[in-house]
């Protein structure tokens, strides 16, 4: 007797791009390797070949880019208080039917198939509502507030469900290093929208708060290593050495 194969999930992977960023001005469009950010971000995503692959942006300069090289794009309210919301719309614009909603930042130049496989592999346990990942925080970034902390117990294959995340902590222990991809099933998404900003969410400026404090069940798995997140103008000359050493 053999298994019967369960039905593959449809899954897109949406890139929230919004233009205007506080620390690195115009960071989606800044070149690395003689490409903008958020072109390289989406062609990386469309090599995964895990789904279709769409940006979602409220500027009119990011649309032009996609357009010119064939990258499919939603033009999005100017207004969004967050990226959930940003590729909520272009959800619903674009009149997918997926399983899966993957929302991949615009500021991940580089990152491997692995990070986004094991994540949705997570959704084979019915109680995972949302999935992200992790990797092992270092010493250095123990202390430094733009490095998201998620407190968990992980199992013997690296995966656990989130108990909190933080900006500072006190001691290391259970705390992992966060990395800011999400996976939802499209009805849980919707619900989460719906939802105020709760006051965790505001004061840490972490969004997930929102589903932390509303009972969502977020479910982490570790992975092997951190893909670099471009938040500074050290990051951008970090980023563009290890590509032009071609390291990536």
């Amino acid at each position: 007797m053999t298994k019967k194969n369960k039905k593959k999930k449809s899954i897109v992977i949406i890139i929230p791009a919004r233009l205007k960023s506080t620390r690195l001005k115009n960071k989606l469009l800044k070149l690395i390797n003689g490409v903008p950010m958020i072109i390289l971000v989406a062609k990386n995503a469309l090599k995964t070949n895990i789904g279709k692959v769409l940006v979602a942006t409220d500027s009119l300069r990011i649309k032009s880019l996609c357009i010119q090289h064939c990258i499919d794009v939603v033009l999005t309210n100017k207004k969004h208080r967050s990226g959930t919301d940003r590729i909520f719309e272009a959800y619903n614009i674009s009149r997918q039917k997926a399983d899966l909603i993957i929302n991949l930042q615009g500021d991940l130049p580089y990152f491997k198939k692995e990070l986004l496989l094991k994540t949705i592999n997570l959704f084979q346990d019915e109680n995972t509502e949302i999935s992200s990942a992790v990797c092992n925080l270092k010493k250095d970034e123990e202390k430094d507030e733009n490095v998201v902390k998620a407190h968990v117990k992980l199992d013997k294959l690296g995966r656990g469900f989130a108990i909190d995340f933080k900006r500072k902590i006190e001691k290391s222990g259970n705390f992992y290093h966060h990395i800011g991809v999400y996976i939802y099933r499209p009805e849980t998404l919707k619900n989460f929208i719906l939802l105020k900003q709760t006051k965790n969410e505001r004061d840490r400026k972490l969004e997930q708060m929102r589903a932390m404090d509303n009972s969502f069940k977020i479910k982490l798995v570790k992975v092997s290593y951190n893909p670099p997140s471009i938040d500074t103008k050290e990051d951008l000359k970090k980023i563009r050495l290890l590509f032009r050493a071609k390291k990536y």
